[in-house]
């Protein structure tokens, strides 16, 4: 029973969160971002589908925008959206939203081909000179940025695994779940099964919904998003979204600081 009514103590919270946030169409901005979102996906993804469920309790309705991401500041500036779906935390500093808890980790690090594999402990600088396929706007870290690595620009992290595949720079900086999605569904060509994860991860962030500030009710909107994320977690299908996936997921409710290897 002890169980049953923590439960519905954090459903009746979030309800009560509800009340204060009028029922509404709820506009969100992402970009092809998957397995997290993109428009071919099932559900539309996984991050899209987490915050449906969470926010149809509620009485709403979630229109998603699959957009490029170099149009995020553009799109703000003219107040049309009410989230951000996801962001990184040099993301939430840079266009000013407001973060939610982490709802996932972004392992962020390099594959290689198999060839070139190295034993794990490789750090950011043993990688100095070294080509580095990374997509352009993206916020990476500072300190990755500036680790005296020869960055080559592209416009998707499926590019860069193509190009990767084909020679054309020594490594594609991308987060570990996203490129073994993509790897998974080969689509960084025939030559995937070629393309493997370099341990240790050079960075892990937490992701985040960015909620707009300004828009109405955008602080009730991020009480809602914070109780609901307690319940998605609470009742299983939060672990079981993991699972299905194969993403990177956040233990508890508070992540350290972002851990940064030099």
């Amino acid at each position: 029973m002890g169980v049953l009514w923590r439960f519905l103590w954090v459903i009746g919270a979030w309800a009560a969160s509800g009340a204060a946030l009028a029922a509404g169409q709820i506009r969100v901005f992402t970009t092809d971002y998957p397995p997290y979102a993109a428009p071919g996906l099932k559900d539309g993804g996984a991050a899209v589908l987490m915050l449906r469920d969470i926010l149809r309790p509620l009485g709403h309705t979630v229109e998603v925008d699959y957009l490029p991401w170099a149009r995020l500041a553009r799109e703000l500036k003219q107040q049309r959206y009410d989230l951000v779906l996801l962001a990184w935390p040099g993301d939430l500093s840079q266009h000013g939203l407001l973060p939610s808890s982490p709802w996932f980790v972004s392992r962020l690090g390099l594959f290689v081909r198999r060839e070139q594999l190295s034993k794990p402990g490789l750090s950011i600088e043993a990688l100095r000179g070294q080509s580095v396929g990374v997509v352009r706007d993206y916020a990476y870290p500072p300190e990755i940025l500036a680790g005296g690595l020869q960055f080559e620009l592209g416009t998707s992290d499926e590019q860069n695994l193509r190009k990767l595949a084909a020679g054309r720079f020594d490594y594609a900086l991308l987060e570990h779940a996203v490129g073994r999605y993509l790897l998974r569904r080969q689509e960084a060509g025939k030559s995937a099964e070629e393309i493997v994860w370099q341990e240790p991860a050079l960075a892990e962030l937490p992701i985040h919904v960015g909620v707009v500030p300004g828009r109405p009710n955008a602080a009730a909107l991020l009480e809602a998003l914070e109780l609901g994320l307690q319940a998605y977690k609470r009742d299983g299908r939060y672990q079981r979204l993991l699972l299905q996936h194969q993403l990177d997921g956040v233990p508890d409710l508070k992540l350290p600081r972002p851990v940064l290897r030099p």
